[in-house]
């Protein structure tokens, strides 16, 4: 008996494995594929012009979007350029409304509320980001140091509605491809974010470029104490298998949980990474900035290796090294303001034997610098609220590779 009843179990589990795999792969298929169930991917609406998202038709409802066609048997083209939203879907997709002189000079919010109790993160990929760019003050004839480049005209900002504990830049400019961690706790009433778009009017600054936006939100699920038996023994039977309608999220969310304190996160073992508003190379970086960029470390890493494709960030003086204590003043001595812009890369060497922490000026372009920590792989980038003439403040590009031999060579 007991054998006829692990037998109908097995079977029960290889066929619900078998129709997962041919059925919920969506992520993995082609927009175009009549198995997608609504992954987030661009589609057209019948006019075969109209551009939306594929979306589940109940997602499309409760993100207050516009059914304008299928991408599937089980999907619909949604159109979503509505503001003011609220959801509390596991993937939501926002794009902004259509803009003009006429329509621009608003606010555009969109609140997140936290799918479940296990929802730990919230990643937030910025597939289309263009807003007006910082901006500083005029100059004025016989003064060199102006306050920092902020934003003053567009303005996209991120707000915990309920517990204000973590401090996150407000952007703009060109942040195509970038993205950004929120952390959520449902224990502490930290259960939504806004998500806030502040459009400066077109008609009475008609020089600023189109705000346009596509950012999608994932809500990420961490494990709870007791692990992946949390959810009782089928979670157990389950857990060795590949995602199916069985598997919990928070297996499927593991890879792209980030160390705590980090905005940005990068699991994949390469790729690349830049500076906010880096603006193909013509920056600049925003003001009054701090955070960290941190990369996955497998048990097999033991660092990582950054090439620079660009680097030039503000410096104190031409005479210097751009590193370390040239890039960040003992507050004792510091007596008139001086830039502290920095990046810092934790026990940094470049292939060519300079060591240090602080990397400003142009210390690190065109080098390649392994960072080899006792801890976490990250890098820190610091911006003062200072501006100097004749001193570039673009921004800058690193392509990545972690290292399991710590060798640059």
């Amino acid at each position: 008996m007991a054998v006829k009843f692990l037998s109908r179990l097995f079977l029960l589990f290889a066929t619900a494995h078998c129709a997962a795999d041919n059925i919920l792969r969506s992520p993995r298929q082609s927009p175009g594929s009549i198995f997608t169930v609504g992954n987030g991917e661009q589609c057209l609406g019948s006019d075969r012009s109209t551009g939306g998202v594929c979306l589940s038709r109940n997602q499309c409802n409760t993100q207050g979007g516009k059914a304008i066609g299928f991408c599937g048997v089980f999907a619909t083209c949604c159109a979503l350029n509505a503001c003011d939203v609220r959801t509390n879907t596991k993937v939501a997709v926002f794009i902004n409304p259509p803009l003009n002189r006429e329509s621009s000079g608003l606010e555009c919010s969109y609140n997140v509320e936290i799918n479940n109790n296990n929802v730990c993160q919230m990643r937030i990929d910025f597939e289309t980001f263009n807003l007006a760019p910082p901006t500083t003050v005029e100059s004025v004839e016989n003064v060199t140091q102006r306050p920092g480049y902020t934003c003053r005209n567009d303005i996209f900002q991120v707000t915990n509605l309920q517990a204000n504990s973590d401090l996150l830049p407000a952007l703009c400019g060109d942040n195509n491809g970038q993205h950004m961690y929120i952390r959520v706790n449902a224990s502490t009433n930290s259960r939504s974010i806004r998500i806030n778009f502040k459009i400066a009017d077109r008609n009475t600054q008609p020089n600023l470029p189109q705000a346009t936006w596509k950012i999608k939100v994932t809500q990420l699920e961490c494990f709870n104490t007791l692990g992946k038996y949390r959810d009782g023994i089928l979670e157990a039977i389950t857990s060795s298998l590949p995602s199916t309608p069985f598997t919990s999220s928070a297996d499927r969310d593991e890879y792209l949980i980030a160390p705590p304190g980090c905005l940005q996160y990068f699991p994949d073992r390469s790729g690349s990474f830049e500076s906010f508003n880096y603006n193909r190379g013509a920056g600049p970086y925003i003001a009054n900035l701090a955070y960290a960029t941190c990369f996955k470390r497998p048990s097999d890493v033991c660092g990582v290796k950054i090439t620079s494709a660009s680097f030039e960030l503000a410096y104190r003086d031409s005479e210097n090294l751009y590193l370390d204590t040239d890039c960040q003043i003992n507050p004792v001595t510091q007596g008139v303001a001086q830039s502290e812009d920095y990046l810092f890369i934790p026990e940094a060497e470049t292939a060519d034997g300079l060591r240090g922490t602080k990397f400003c000026g142009s210390s690190a372009a065109d080098q390649i610098v392994a960072s080899i920590p006792p801890g976490p792989l990250y890098v820190h980038f610091h911006s003062d609220n200072l501006v100097t003439d004749g001193v570039p403040e673009s921004g800058y590009r690193f392509n990545y590779n972690v290292l399991n031999n710590c060798y640059l060579k």
